[in-house]
């Protein structure tokens, strides 16, 4: 648990700049993938597709929990705990998962010769995603 007085793990520039991060991404993949379903075959390009839809909407929730937990910090009278809630450590593993998926996506596209650069971009993207993600998560034992 966080020191009393600490600011809640959602209310923190690094969430902010988790889902930013997450949505850049997924723009980049869902190019990505649009150009891979019209050149190299549909199910590999809608595979990363599908892969970047979900990275989307990670993205925005997690930008809904950052407004939500600025919002609460300013609340008189708050209607919920804000700290030691379970999905507190459950959205950066989701949000490594969904990285890692891409950087195996990347990966493959990239040594398959189907426009190396620019899944050798999205893959250090994704890297940094991830590097967010974990940045993110809090202390042991919080679950």
């Amino acid at each position: 648990m966080p020191p009393l007085g600490a600011p809640p793990t959602y209310s923190t520039p690094a969430t902010l700049g988790l889902a930013l991060l997450a949505i850049l991404t997924f723009l980049w993949h869902f190019t990505l993938g649009a150009l891979a379903y019209a050149g190299s075959g549909r199910y590999p390009g809608l595979a990363l597709l599908l892969l970047s839809g979900l990275l989307l909407v990670y993205g925005v929730l997690t930008l809904i929990r950052y407004a939500e937990a600025r919002d609460a910090m300013n609340d008189p009278q708050p209607r919920a705990a804000m700290y030691a809630t379970p999905h507190e450590s459950r959205v950066p593993l989701v949000g490594l998962c969904l990285a890692g998926l891409l950087v195996l996506a990347d990966a493959a596209f990239a040594l398959s010769g189907q426009l190396p650069p620019w899944h050798l971009a999205g893959l250090l993207l994704s890297a940094l995603l991830a590097r967010q993600a974990f940045r993110i998560r809090p202390p042991a034992g919080d679950d």
